[in-house]
């Protein structure tokens, strides 16, 4: 059954992935000197477009029944948090003191694509799961078959790519149920996200 909850948790996984997302774009569009009126506004409008549908499918959450939060769920979340950041952190600063900086991007993107697997339990979103397996793949295709100065800028591209597929993705299923709770379709479990 889908609750408040649930839309609330889809709607802001998809805002972080939606604005990391623009900004791993961004990355890429600077370090491939990319950057025109033209991608920018690519950029700007794309990511303005899934923040839209992140807010709308948040309002909808309304439609549903709440249900008590566990504040233990919260606690874990900053926790794997934490450790994503420190990790992304001393590989970051480890690999520009070996100086292979062309590396950070790919690690970072493992880690980030890692940190999604306890998230996907946390959360119960199978989408998390698949995203950071996704991720880990990218990473590590992206060391072995991208010439290294290339790889910051494909990298970048690449990881920002999944992030905005994913969550466009989650938003659609969120935006479907609600149209189908709209029409009175969604109380068949089946047709639900």
């Amino acid at each position: 059954m889908n609750t408040a909850n649930d839309y609330r948790g889809k709607a802001i996984g998809a805002i972080f992935f939606t604005g990391f997302g623009a900004i791993w774009l961004a990355l890429s569009l600077y370090v491939r000197e990319l950057m025109t009126t033209v991608t920018v506004t690519l950029l700007v409008v794309g990511t303005l477009s899934l923040l839209l549908a992140c807010f709308w499918t948040y309002r909808q959450a309304d439609l549903w029944p709440e249900v008590a939060r566990d504040p233990a769920i919260g606690r874990t979340f900053g926790r794997i948090n934490a450790a994503q950041w420190i990790a992304g952190g001393l590989v970051a600063f480890s690999l520009a003191r070996l100086h292979l900086d062309a590396y950070i991007p790919s690690a970072i993107t493992a880690i980030v694509g890692i940190h999604l697997f306890p998230l996907a339990k946390l959360f119960r979103r199978k989408l998390h799961l698949v995203t950071g397996v996704v991720m880990v793949l990218w990473a590590s295709l992206t060391v072995l078959a991208v010439p290294v100065e290339h790889m910051q800028g494909i990298t970048a591209m690449g990881t920002g790519i999944i992030l905005w597929a994913s969550a466009a993705f989650s938003l659609s299923t969120g935006i479907a149920t609600a149209r189908l709770r709209n029409t009175g379709a969604a109380s068949d479990p089946t047709l639900t996200a």
